[in-house]
């Protein structure tokens, strides 16, 4: 053969051996389903990598095969994330036991890993518990248990989801507050914490539209110092860091430099734009805390029994010690309580009068022939007139909240001033009239407020609408000044017969204590559309502190030795937000109580039971120790 032959033959050999390599058997196609989450690296045929987290394992046909990526597919977190999402609200899950035992198989409904990890936010939060709380091994172990695939964040994530919970609660409360540009009234009281840092707490108080009253911490702030502007430039700041504008009354006690803080605060708001800022021009803005005043009040009767009480004490601390509990004592208490049914003579001792006077009041007690007694009462008095003399001190606003109340309305004022002040009618007419007097006041105000924020024909916009150019508004000016005169005038007028036409209504039957009050004025309120307003305002004025003191509870758990390095912002959060969830995932108050009721009997039962077994145990004793001396 020829070199050109041989050449040619070459050629064709080699073309036949490409045309053989194209017709090469093409790649066994994948048949196993766990291929569908994983990708065969491009660069390395026998690795492959998890479509959703994006994790690489060896994959070789014949050495590793595909057990390790079908384990790993049952644990992967984003794996399970994506089937929520395609497959709905259910999925399988397998406790500890494996696929292989069907009794392992627990069905969850919507698990999603933002929402178990919400969900423990919440936990720590309305529990009190520490941040670190995530950490500890028990729990950790639990949880590994009971939802195997939940990734536990740590303590630094929890505290950012605190924080992020905490301004989405605030910016909903805050949103209910300013929409509805709801008056609201105030409580506020000062702590100390173990950082020997002075807290603040601010709480609002008002009705909603639905006729609920709303109460809500909306403040833990720090204080630098304890005096009265210092309070009052931490309520302002306060207003304005939650959008208030308008304010009526701020509960706090009695302390000088709270006087102080209530000038403070009124003077600022007289300075605002919005004229509806205050009623009355703050008047009444300062209620003064009844709890505090009668912790007072005992405090110094109880100090005139010093020694008497301390000797009382050390007895009752020696009986418990050696024979009694604090089960032991409930019991006496219930005997106690039962007295008025079984001993008449109990109860009438009370009810008799000295001089015209029930023994159990301080005017009788004044009279006492017990030198000891008599300057106990007098003393106590003394610190009732300072602060409630004849009614003539009290803020007269919380008489107006009794008025509202449809069983009492002015006939119970009325009968209050008559035991007050005896034979002195001049004195039941006097108070009588200015607490009538207060109430039209209030209906002026607000039928002011009603006119400047309902729109007018004889509105600044409609002369300038109606007549063109400034000098023609200036010409019209006094009109639209005259027209405006007029309509409140007519208004308060019409208020006027609104406010008689309430208290000449009949009054519901006062025995029936069942009533809601407020229930009543969503349901007839529009009957009396100025009245309804007051209701709205003067019903949520709290007359203690007590709903702010309860924050100070919180803060000492919060804040306890073992967690004093908590920034003041973190405290804040977990007191507010604490606050807010158990509001609204708790607010059913009476099946709350009941709950309570019932868990404390539950213990007392449990006491009970201890206290027999404990008796039968020395009764066996005793026993034994006597057959043995036999």
């Amino acid at each position: 053969m020829s070199d050109e032959g041989e050449q040619i033959v070459q050629m064709e050999g080699t073309q036949r051996g490409k045309e053989k390599a194209k017709r090469k058997r093409p790649p066994m196609k994948k048949r196993s389903e766990v291929w569908n989450h994983f990708t065969l690296l491009e660069d390395n045929p026998n690795k492959c990598m998890c479509n959703y987290c994006g994790r690489q394992y060896q994959c070789h046909s014949r050495l590793d095969g595909i057990t390790n990526m079908t384990r790993y597919l049952k644990t992967c977190q984003l794996y399970k994330t994506f089937r929520e999402q395609q497959s709905g609200s259910q999925q399988n899950f397998t406790a500890e036991g494996g696929e292989e035992n069907a009794s392992n198989f627990v069905l969850g409904k919507g698990w999603s890993q933002d929402t178990c990890r919400r969900t423990i936010t919440k936990m720590i939060i309305m529990g009190e518990l520490p941040l670190s709380f995530v950490d500890n091994k028990g729990f950790r172990h639990f949880y590994s248990v009971a939802i195997p695939q939940f990734v536990m964040p740590s303590r630094r994530t929890i505290g950012r989801d605190v924080m992020e919970l905490f301004l989405e609660e605030k910016a909903m409360l805050k949103s209910l507050i300013c929409n509805n540009k709801q008056r609201v009234s105030l409580t506020t009281n000062l702590w100390t914490s173990v950082q020997n840092m002075s807290y603040m707490v601010i709480t609002t108080h008002f009705i909603d539209s639905d006729w609920c009253l709303i109460k809500r911490i909306i403040s833990f702030n720090a204080i630098k110092d304890h005096r009265g502007k210092s309070i009052g430039k931490k309520i302002m700041a306060c207003l304005q860091n939650w959008g208030i504008e308008r304010l009526f009354p701020i509960t706090i006690d009695n302390a000088t430099t709270n006087d102080i803080a209530i000038g403070y605060v009124t003077m600022q708001l007289l300075a605002w734009k919005n004229d509806d800022a205050l009623v009355l021009a703050g008047q009444f803005m300062h209620v003064r805390c009844c709890a505090h005043i009668l912790n007072l009040i005992v405090v110094l009767g109880l100090g005139e029994l010093h020694a008497s009480v301390a000797a009382i004490r050390n007895a009752v601390k020696y009986v418990e010690f050696h024979l009694f509990d604090v089960m032991t004592a409930l019991k006496f208490q219930a005997a106690f309580n039962k007295m008025t049914e079984v001993d008449k003579s109990y109860e009438a001792y009370f009810a008799k009068k000295e001089n015209n006077v029930r023994r159990s009041s301080l005017t009788a007690l004044q009279e006492s022939t017990d030198p000891w007694v008599s300057s106990m009462a007098y003393s106590m008095r003394k610190k009732i007139d300072k602060y409630w003399e004849s009614t003539r001190k009290i803020n007269k606003m919380l008489i107006i909240a009794s008025i509202l109340d449809p069983r009492a309305k002015m006939d119970f004022a009325k009968h209050i001033f008559e035991i007050i002040f005896g034979n002195d009618n001049f004195m039941v007419e006097q108070m009588t009239k200015a607490v009538k007097d207060l109430l039209n006041e209030f209906y002026d105000a607000y039928s002011a407020f009603s006119a400047c924020s309902t729109p007018s024909m004889y509105s600044e916009s409609g002369l300038n609408g109606s007549y063109g150019g400034d000098d023609a508004f200036l010409v019209a000016r006094p009109f639209f000044g005259y027209a405006r005169k007029v309509s409140i005038q007519n208004e308060s007028k019409r208020v006027v017969s609104e406010v008689e036409r309430y208290l000449k209504d009949p009054v519901k039957d006062p025995i029936n204590l069942k009533l809601n009050v407020l229930l009543w004025w969503k349901v007839n309120g529009s009957r009396y559309p100025i009245l309804e307003k007051i209701a709205r305002d003067v019903l949520a004025v709290p007359v203690s502190t007590v709903a702010s003191e309860s924050a100070f509870s919180t803060g000492c758990h919060i804040i306890d030795e073992y967690k004093s390095s908590l920034t003041p912002a973190m405290v804040e959060a977990l007191i507010c937000t604490e606050n807010w969830l158990q509001s609204k995932l708790f607010a059913n108050l009476v099946y709350n109580l009941q709950e309570n009721i019932k868990e404390q009997m539950f213990h007392m039962e449990l006491q009970e039971e201890l206290i027999r077994s404990q008796a039968l145990t020395v009764e066996a004793v005793s026993t034994d120790i006597g057959v043995m001396d036999v």
